[in-house]
């Protein structure tokens, strides 16, 4: 009755627990450029902003317009960048397309011949420059590329205006050959439109707080070093844990049935539940620790690895225990099966430990304490063999006592 109660309480933890590493895995992160560099071409599909839902007003704050049109990239998992136009521009746009669009998503790398900086076009700029000074663009850190595949919670607030599309080679040469051109819409209006637009964003810009580059800085290194230092302290707590659970508790939880005189049956259960609870604080302080991880040696399968076997651990650690609170005489078979569970457990663990360390030293570039941990479990396990060895000697010894002690009373009688 017990382990009925226990197991969908178990796995239900486990479940949180995973869910929890895996929502943080995707939080994406950008760089934004300066204004009106950005290539002029998007395949990602655009959006309209408003500012509330159902409004037909944009979004006029920048920072806020940034942040939704960013829900939209990362609830796109091709999205690679995203783009965000200042509300100048858009009365041209729904001139000439139709429709304004103030957010645009990119998925593929662009041709350089694409590319536009608005800031090159001095005191006459074509008609390419004019329209690109009133976008910024984000672009996807690469870290966020590798490890973001799944769709993140889209806003609210923006409505689709065209679709994703995706281009052919001969339309990317004639595009090309239309930016090499100026961008020459044949349509005076359209683009007496844009020349307003590329002057009042200009205007824009250039009245925009500018921060000093060493107020800017310091803010950067502050916010880096915190962030650091939180990283890190979490990491240690993660070791920490680990290191007690796999290196005290779950070795007594495989070892400790062979010496029953030294650690009694009932002991057993608090030893198994105790390293459980040890193994899912680990786990979920793991879900805290790991944007901090670097590659080892190039190897980008490094983390992943350490974070699977992790749960899988998790999850053996959740049936050894489960087995151990069972009520009633265990069969042998059963005694096995926790005894297997116990020792795989313990491998498990031991690379766990042995790898955690690695990405912990390659991410802070400091001392390697997997070698100490594996001293420490090699002098741990000569230890339990040559228990075991003397024990069945000194079992040997009065065994063969008592052979002979009850030898000797048979002969006399």
């Amino acid at each position: 009755m017990k382990s009925n109660f226990m197991l969908p309480v178990v796995a239900a933890v486990v479940a949180l627990a995973s869910a929890a590493v895996a929502n943080d895995d995707c939080t994406s992160s950008y760089t934004q450029l300066p204004h009106g560099q950005t290539p002029y071409e998007n395949d990602g599909g655009c959006f309209f902003c408003a500012k509330f839902k159902g409004s037909s007003f944009p979004i006029s704050d920048l920072g806020d317009l940034s942040d939704n049109c960013k829900q939209m990239c990362d609830n796109d998992p091709a999205c690679t960048a995203y783009t965000i136009a200042r509300s100048a521009s858009l009365h041209a746009h729904e001139y000439y397309w139709g429709s304004a669009a103030n957010c645009c998503l990119e998925r593929e790398e662009y041709p350089p011949e694409t590319y536009i900086d608005a800031q090159n076009g001095g005191d006459e700029p074509n008609t390419c420059e004019k329209e690109s000074m009133c976008w910024t663009r984000y672009e996807k850190d690469e870290e966020s590329l590798s490890k973001c595949d799944k769709k993140q919670k889209k806003s609210k607030l923006c409505k689709p205006i065209w679709k994703a599309r995706k281009f052919s080679n001969k339309r990317k040469k004639k595009h090309m050959k239309f930016i090499k051109n100026g961008c020459d819409y044949k349509d005076e209006k359209f683009e007496s439109m844009l020349d307003e637009a590329y002057q009042q964003c200009k205007a824009e810009i250039e009245d925009e707080p500018q921060q000093p580059e060493l107020v800017q800085q310091k803010a950067q290194q502050a916010t880096f070093e915190n962030t650091g230092v939180y990283q890190r302290s979490a990491w240690v707590a993660h070791g920490v844990f680990g290191a007690i659970a796999f290196g005290i508790l779950a070795p007594l939880s495989a070892f400790g049935p062979s010496f029953p005189t030294l650690i009694p049956a009932e002991a057993h259960t608090a030893i198994h539940v105790s390293t459980f609870v040890l193994a899912l604080v680990t786990v979920v302080i793991a879900g805290k620790t790991k944007k901090g991880l670097v590659d080892i040696n190039g190897d980008t399968n490094a983390k992943e690895t350490h974070q699977i076997v992790g749960l899988a651990l998790l999850l053996l650690v959740c049936l050894q225990t489960l087995g151990s609170i069972h009520p009633e005489d265990k069969s042998a078979l059963s005694h096995k099966l926790i005894t297997g569970a116990g020792l795989i457990a313990l491998g498990f663990g031991v690379y766990e430990v042995t790898s955690g360390c690695a990405l912990f030293a390659a991410t802070y570039d400091t001392v390697y304490w997997g070698q100490v941990y594996l001293g420490y479990m090699f002098w741990l396990i000569v230890m339990v063999v040559g228990g075991k060895l003397a024990m069945k000697y000194r079992w040997g010894k009065t065994r063969t006592k008592y052979t002979q002690v009850h030898t000797k009373a048979f002969e006399l009688t």
